[in-house]
């Protein structure tokens, strides 16, 4: 006969194991209500409510309770009363705000009286800059070339004799009638100067005049010619 094999005795499940199977459901059961919105919903929208409670300002939070508790409108703050009006006679004030046009238009007048007080540049006045003396000798008349040749002469025929004599009153002469002009051109030579002016507007110009002007001099233009001043 054939011997009966007993049969494999089962061996018991961890504990381990079934608590994990167990805490698997129950994760997947709960995962499932929430897809399904089978759980209720008033933890969660506790929670905006308590954060919305926690970020509001006391002011704001206080305000709404004392309104329901009251039942009646804030009564507005009295106005304080307003300061007796000063005497005409003793306004600061008035006297500032009067005291400012004045010096406003003081400030305006002094502001116009210098500028009518301000001096015009005068384009005909300005001062001696330079100074040149120019000497001009003058034609001579033939009175000094005819004295001058006399004179000579008589001094040429004082040497020697004969034809030497001769020719030394012809050189005394020519040299003293020569001599004699350039004395008489000398004597009547003309003196003049060239005047450099500097003007008060900036511009330089030059005169001819018989007149002797100091550098530094103060002068004024008239018809063309210098005037002292």
């Amino acid at each position: 006969m054939t011997p009966l094999i007993p049969p494999a005795s089962k061996q018991p499940l961890h504990p381990l194991l079934m608590t994990a199977a167990v805490a698997v459901l129950l994760f997947c059961s709960v995962g499932i209500a929430a897809l399904m919105d089978w759980l209720p919903s008033s933890a969660g929208h506790g929670a905006p409510a308590a954060t919305q409670t926690l970020s509001a300002p006391p002011g704001d939070t206080a305000a709404p309770a004392g309104h329901g508790a009251a039942g009646a409108a804030t009564p507005l703050p009295e106005s304080a009363p307003l300061p007796p009006a000063p005497p005409p006679g003793a306004s600061l004030g008035e006297n500032q705000y009067a005291a400012a046009p004045a010096s406003s238009r003081d400030g305006g007048a002094r502001y116009v009286a210098q500028t009518a007080a301000a001096p015009a540049v005068c384009h005909h006045c300005g001062v001696v800059e330079a100074v040149r003396t120019i000497r001009t000798r003058a034609e001579g008349s033939g009175v000094g070339a005819a004295g001058g040749a006399v004179v000579g002469g008589l001094l040429g025929h004082q040497i020697g004799g004969g034809s030497g004599r001769n020719l030394a009153t012809i050189a005394g002469a020519i040299g003293g009638a020569v001599v004699g002009n350039q004395v008489e051109g000398n004597m009547n030579a003309r003196t003049s100067y060239e005047v450099t002016v500097r003007l008060d507007d900036g511009k330089r110009r030059t005169f001819h005049s018989a007149a002797a002007w100091q550098q530094g001099e103060r002068i004024r233009i008239v018809k063309g010619q210098l005037r002292r001043g």
